[in-house]
Order: C-alpha cells, then sequence, then structure tokens
C-alpha cells in the first residue's frame, strides 16, 4: 500500500490549460478565499469549473468530485482511498505490485485534472478557516489550548517547523491532529 500527501500537490505540476476568465462577481461568496478560487479556475477541468465557478463547494460537490476520481483510479487498477485530513492511499484491485511511484502519480494527476485537482482541497481549506484568518496564529493558539505546547511556544516557530516538517511535538497526537485539521473547532471534535 501506497500512502500519498495532499493530493493538490500531487497534481500541481500538470501542465496549464488556458481558461477563460471568470467574472469576480460569481466568486463573492467564496468570501477571502475568491483568490484561491479564482487561481483554481485558471486549471480547472470543465468538472470542476462546474463545482468552483460560484465560489460554494457543498458536500455533494465533493463527494461527487471524489467519487468520480476514485472511478477514474479503480479504471487504472488502482483502489483509492481518500481521508478527512486530505492525505490519501492506494492499492491495486488485483493484489499485485502497486507500481511505481511515477505511474502511480501519473494517473493521479490524470484523474485529478479531470476530477478533483482543487475541490477537496479548496473544500477542506474554507471549512477549517472559513474568515482565512493566519494558519500559524490559529493553529499555535489551539496547540496551547489543547496543552500541547507550552506559552513560550511561537507563531514563528510553528511556521518554521511546518516549513521543514520537522515539529517539536508529536505532530500524530490527537491533540496535535485536531488542531491540524481543525485549529478553530468549527466541525471536527
Amino acid at each position: 500500500m501506497v500512502a500519498f500527501g495532499v493530493l493538490t500537490l500531487a497534481s500541481a505540476c500538470a501542465p496549464e490549460q488556458p481558461r477563460e476568465s471568470i467574472p469576480e462577481a460569481s466568486l463573492t461568496a467564496a468570501g477571502p478565499w475568491v483568490p484561491e478560487f479564482e487561481e483554481s479556475l485558471r486549471d480547472a477541468s470543465p468538472f470542476e469549473t462546474a463545482i468552483l465557478r460560484d465560489g460554494v463547494i457543498t458536500a455533494a460537490e465533493l463527494e461527487e468530485a471524489q467519487e468520480r476520481k476514485r472511478v477514474c483510479m479503480l479504471d487504472a487498477g488502482i483502489r483509492w482511498k481518500i481521508f478527512d485530513d486530505g492525505t490519501s492511499e492506494g492499492e491495486p484491485v488485483d493484489g499485485s505490485a502497486l507500481g511505481s511511484t511515477e505511474d502511480v502519480n501519473a494517473t493521479l494527476q490524470r484523474c485529478s485534472r479531470q476530477f478533483d485537482r482543487s475541490v477537496t482541497y479548496l473544500f477542506n481549506e474554507v471549512r477549517r478557516n472559513p474568515e482565512k484568518q493566519d494558519d500559524a496564529t490559529i493553529t499555535v493558539a489551539c496547540l496551547r489550548d489543547a496543552g500541547v505546547v507550552g506559552a513560550d511556544y511561537t507563531e514563528r516557530r510553528w511556521r518554521e517547523e511546518n516549513d521543514s516538517g520537522a515539529f517539536a511535538f508529536n505532530q500524530w497526537d490527537p491533540a496535535a491532529t485536531q488542531c491540524r485539521l481543525d485549529p478553530l473547532g468549527l466541525w471536527r471534535r
């Protein structure tokens, strides 16, 4: 079984496709996330464009995008699981070896370009931080409140550790995971 990180990162290297400009007024529902929706729309497939163009991603739209991606991967012989934290993993349908990372990534990129290059990412980001507050500020406050870090742990330190991927605390501790996924406590308890 091969595990992958955030899906949008794996598909970010796909060739750019020119898109028509989407009028900004149609994205007003995205609030502070308008720039991210605009950027995603520049490279979106027609399927993703239909979801993103109003600046809102519903739970039903998210599930449809993920299901289409799963079916696309299944058609390539890979059973694809997408987890709530934005990670995913694949395993071969027939029980054989999965294949090279390059082959799996090529299939993932192809399926992502068609159905879910940005839908899951934007849905999760808007859900975890709808007002687009500073990520370091809300995450460190959550980590302090949960007792994962002390009062001397700063936003600057978190940014440095986040950039390096090496944290001074156990990032897989349930309280730290809660703060990574839902630092404001809006949807995950």
